[in-house]
């Protein structure tokens, strides 16, 4: 269950982190999976700095 007060300001971070993930709504499926892919290469490659 999501506490809908803390949703707006985790979608703000995720949307400042990740820019392309704000236009989801307006992609086609290849660059939804684009803007997916490519935020979870940088998340992989913070993980990997982190080790």
């Amino acid at each position: 269950m999501t506490d809908a007060t803390t949703e707006p300001a985790r979608t703000d971070e995720l949307t400042q982190r990740f820019p392309e993930l704000a236009e989801l709504d307006r992609m086609d499926d290849d660059q939804r999976i684009a803007a997916f892919r490519s935020a979870l290469d940088r998340l992989a490659h913070e993980l990997d700095e982190s080790r």
